[in-house]
């Protein structure tokens, strides 16, 4: 006697790609996206007084930071 394999009724996913060069658009977003990032990087370098202010915000973080690590969570 041969056994039957049970069926399923569930439909298989379909993928769908974005545009018509997929990985290629894909890469190119991604290299576009991280000259955008190093550009605004850049800016916020040259701005001194933001600077000042992400300097002194990391500061301030770097202490709440060490509280919990030490377990002095305030």
């Amino acid at each position: 006697m041969t056994k039957k394999k049970p069926t399923s009724k569930a439909k298989s996913s379909t993928v769908v790609s974005i545009g018509m060069g997929g990985k290629a658009e894909m890469r190119k977003w991604e290299i576009e996206s991280a000259m955008n990032t190093l550009q605004r990087a850049k800016e916020i370098q040259n701005d001194k007084k933001l600077m000042a202010d992400v300097k002194n915000m990391a500061s301030k973080k770097a202490k709440e930071y060490s509280n919990i690590a030490s377990g002095k969570i305030k």
